[in-house]
């Protein structure tokens, strides 16, 4: 599949029913996402690949497509997750040779805290290297949403792609080195956020993001 091939299924999903600003619910444009699993890519490819907040299944999804052997997203709001399944649901019945069995189908959506994961929650796929790709929230609303989220990629993921504001750089790179963990690349990105809450002025934001692979 090309890039632009799954750019343009992305952007056809179904976004947030009722986004909710305390959930920093910010749907990752599919120019984004494609550009994020493409570089994860060798990555993704057989492997078990976590939706950390996955909000409508963007990305779980399009790691699916790009040959993961299985793909989890998890979320704590009920609505995204039921989304999420119809989005799945949606690509089944358009892209052709998206799978050559009903197993290949399956993406699993959980409602759940992110912090209640531990490694033997995902015990039963031991044998499948752990990715970890995330669209967490900035912390823009709840102070440190963000390092929840960083927290417990870097428990569970073998490898972590993560996307965080550019002026938290030098934390993140610290907070990493710390924990032990390997930044081997950061690349630069603009997150567009259109207007969809009542305290948004303009019409739609670029705000400029870091997207790290951690080993």
């Amino acid at each position: 599949m090309k890039k632009k091939h799954l750019e343009i299924i992305l952007d056809n999903l179904k976004p947030h029913p009722r986004p909710k600003p305390h959930l920093e619910q910010y749907t990752i444009e599919g120019k984004l996402a494609s550009e994020i699993l493409f570089f994860a890519k060798d990555d993704i490819v057989d492997n078990f690949v976590i939706d950390l907040g996955c909000g409508t299944g963007k990305l779980a999804i399009g790691a699916k497509l790009l040959g993961a052997k299985k793909a989890l997203g998890i979320d704590i709001d009920e609505e995204t997750i039921e989304t999420a399944k119809e989005n799945v649901e949606l690509v089944k019945n358009k892209v052709e040779d998206f799978a050559t069995s009903s197993d290949d189908l399956d993406i699993v959506f959980l409602k759940m805290d992110v912090r209640d994961i531990d490694r033997s929650f995902l015990e039963e796929n031991s044998n499948l290297k752990k990715v970890v790709i995330q669209n967490p929230p900035f912390g823009a609303q709840k102070k440190y949403a963000d390092r929840v989220f960083l927290n417990k990629a870097l428990e569970i993921g073998d490898v972590i792609y993560t996307i965080h504001n550019t002026p938290t750089r030098d934390f993140i790179i610290n907070y990493v080195k710390e924990k032990g963990r390997i930044i081997t690349n950061i690349f630069q990105a603009s997150f567009r956020v259109p207007k969809i809450y009542d305290f948004h002025k303009k019409k739609s934001s670029d705000i400029p993001v870091d997207i790290y692979r951690i080993e």
